[in-house]
């Protein structure tokens, strides 16, 4: 693992307001002394003078019991880089302004004074929304593993971002609230590289609500399966990857 630091406190605020001003997501990990360490999901969403804010934090599997004064530690990805810090809940329930007319109900957390790199990705995930590559998920059998009944339902959902170890989609839910992280589904898609179909199994890392419309954003891990050869699956994706971030650079040149 691979760690620095950034020590000056105004850089770190400069990059924290950087989180809020693109809404990044992140999670807290607390009751660090336990025997489990328990997580929430969160946005970023303002820097404050005594605490940088974040919405009320979620977790898909249980409810979140933080209390007010407990040590955290706070995790989000810049870049390719997963970054964390240290931190206390300040403020429970905190009413933060977010523009002239709107407020909402968040969180106070203190200013940490500084970050630390946990890790450097091995693997960099791309982009491909503005592409409209779509896919479809269904679920693994609960009778067989690696296993998909004939009778499941599936789900179209165009994909955000891939790389070679995972793939983030999106897609309308509703009917799978009830999902829990670590669920594993197949997962169909096209990349538009005359590859054709390809197929892999996904495991649920985690899963957010976006939009007023009633999406939900997924973040998943490839996981092997039998019928397919998965460092040959990584090989090939990774190509992909390599050859979308050429043709971005292209076009910026």
């Amino acid at each position: 693992m691979s760690e620095s630091s950034v020590v000056d406190t105004s850089e770190v605020t400069d990059v924290l307001k950087g989180l809020c001003a693109r809404n990044v997501s992140g999670d807290i990990h607390y009751e660090l002394q336990s025997e489990r360490i328990k997580t929430a999901r969160f946005r970023f969403l303002a820097v404050e003078a005594d605490a940088v804010c974040i919405d009320q934090p979620h977790n898909i599997d249980e409810e979140v019991s933080v209390k007010s004064g407990e040590s955290i530690t706070v995790y989000f990805t810049q870049g390719n880089d997963r970054w964390s810090f240290e931190s206390r809940v300040l403020k429970l329930r905190r009413i933060v302004r977010l523009n002239e007319r709107k407020r909402v109900v968040g969180m106070a957390l203190t200013l940490p004074t500084s970050l630390r790199i946990q890790q450097r990705r091995s693997d960099y995930r791309v982009g491909v929304a503005s592409l409209g590559q779509h896919c479809r998920i269904s679920r693994e059998s609960s009778r067989a593993g690696n296993a998909c009944d004939l009778n499941a339902a599936t789900f179209p959902c165009t994909i955000r971002d891939i790389s070679s170890r995972g793939i983030a989609v999106v897609l309308h839910a509703g009917e799978l609230l009830d999902v829990k992280y670590g669920s594993r589904f197949f997962v169909e898609f096209e990349l538009g590289d005359g590859r054709g179909l390809r197929v892999a199994m996904a495991s649920l890392c985690h899963a957010e609500n976006i939009g007023a419309d009633h999406k939900q954003l997924w973040g998943m891990r490839f996981v092997p399966m039998p019928t397919v050869d998965f460092e040959e699956q990584k090989t090939d994706l990774a190509h992909f990857v390599a050859e979308v971030q050429r043709m971005k650079l292209r076009r910026k040149r």
